[in-house]
Order: structure tokens, then C-alpha cells, then sequence
């Protein structure tokens, strides 16, 4: 596949507890909507926010695989998207470890967005969906 010029990307992570047993999932799309690429996968036991920026650190992983121009990540914890717009500070080391990695990984395109998005949202239900079956699967 060659290169694109914009992707599209979807992530959300959570947890059964807090912390408690935890998923992650993305989902990946051509400019025109076009999905590319989606998978979930347990993570272990970590908290919501941990599950979160794991989610959008692998969603960020493999959105580079396509794209180095522009990519648009939307997800559904404000806290996270604050943190990575510099609108939140991260006080937990845990958090800011987080927040660092995703700063770097972002200097690997020439334009990134990170966008909050209410769960309802059609690509944010999907990738909450693949979360909670994975988490099911799991048992």
C-alpha cells in the first residue's frame, strides 16, 4: 500500500476495576473513511487512563505504518486528549511516562491532532465494542 497523505484514527482502552483486568482497540481509516486496519487486544490489569494511553500509543504505532503527513486521533477520555493538548498537566509519573511517549511518537508525522469524541460517536462505539470483547473473551 503506498503511503497516504491522512489517516483517520480511533482509540479507546478500559478497564473491569479500577485498576482491573483492561483492553485496548483502534481502528485506522483512509481519508475517505475507509478502514485500514483494526484490532483489540488485553493488556493485563492496568486503570482506565493507563489502558487509554495504551490504546492511542499503539493506534499512533501502527497509523505510522501508513502515514507520516497527517494523522487526526480521536478518543473518548478527556483526560487524555487534555493531557496530550497541554490543556492538563500530568501529575502521575505513571501518566507523564505516558504523556511523554506520545509527544515523541508524534514528532513522527508532519501534522497530528488529537480530538475528544463522545463514546457515542460511531468509530469510538466500534473500537469500545472490540474493548469489551476482548475483555469477554478473556473472561
Amino acid at each position: 500500500m503506498a503511503a497516504l497523505k491522512k489517516v483517520l484514527v480511533f482509540s479507546d482502552g478500559a478497564s473491569r476495576g479500577n485498576p482491573g483486568p483492561a483492553a485496548i482497540a483502534y481502528s485506522i481509516h483512509e481519508e475517505s473513511g475507509r478502514r485500514i486496519e483494526s484490532s483489540a487486544r488485553v493488556i493485563g490489569v492496568a486503570t482506565n487512563n493507563e489502558a487509554e494511553y495504551q490504546a492511542l500509543l499503539l493506534a499512533m504505532e501502527r497509523a505510522r505504518t501508513f502515514c507520516r503527513d497527517s494523522a487526526e486521533f480521536y478518543l473518548d477520555s478527556e483526560l487524555v486528549v487534555n493531557q496530550v493538548n497541554g490543556q492538563y498537566d500530568a501529575r502521575d509519573d505513571r501518566m507523564r511516562d505516558y504523556l511523554l511517549k506520545v509527544r515523541s511518537m508524534a514528532r513522527d508525522f508532519k501534522q497530528v491532532r488529537f480530538t475528544y469524541v463522545p463514546r457515542e460517536t460511531r468509530h469510538i462505539r466500534a473500537v469500545d465494542a472490540m474493548v469489551n470483547e476482548a475483555l469477554d473473551r478473556a473472561g
